[in-house]
């Protein structure tokens, strides 16, 4: 994980609670199109999205394609694993932090698809 790449280096905590992200970008590495168009849907829908990693470990994160935000509970595990658990039966989600600076935030998710193909997915946030 890249911490502190310009200097900023604190605790992970901290860096995660520190004010509010806006979503930057989801990418992957899967070849298949139908996995690939998933990702580009979900892009779209989280455009202008925002996500705030509050100090009691509770989340919430806004789009303006959805009239309720999501919220529910987030654990950092170490430096770099990072468990996003949405209230309800959204399904939690497990991903490892590549970067996580006080202007980024960057983590990837590694799924099986129904072929047994193994493929990641990228998801970024920034904030000023």
């Amino acid at each position: 994980m890249l911490m502190g790449t310009s200097g900023c280096a604190g605790d992970p905590n901290t860096l995660l609670s520190d004010g509010i992200w806006d979503f930057e970008d989801f990418t992957t590495t899967s070849e298949d199109d139908n996995i690939k168009s998933l990702v580009a849907l979900g892009k779209a829908f989280m455009t202008d999205a925002t996500m705030e990693f509050q100090a009691d470990s509770r989340y919430i994160m806004t789009s303006p394609l959805s009239d309720d935000p999501e919220t529910g509970t987030w654990e950092l595990v170490g430096d770099d694993q990072l468990i996003i658990n949405p209230d309800g039966d959204g399904g939690t989600s497990t991903a490892n932090i590549d970067v996580l600076t006080r202007k980024q935030l960057s983590y990837v998710e590694t799924f099986n698809s129904m072929g047994g193909d193994t493929y990641t997915v990228t998801t970024v946030w920034v904030r000023d």
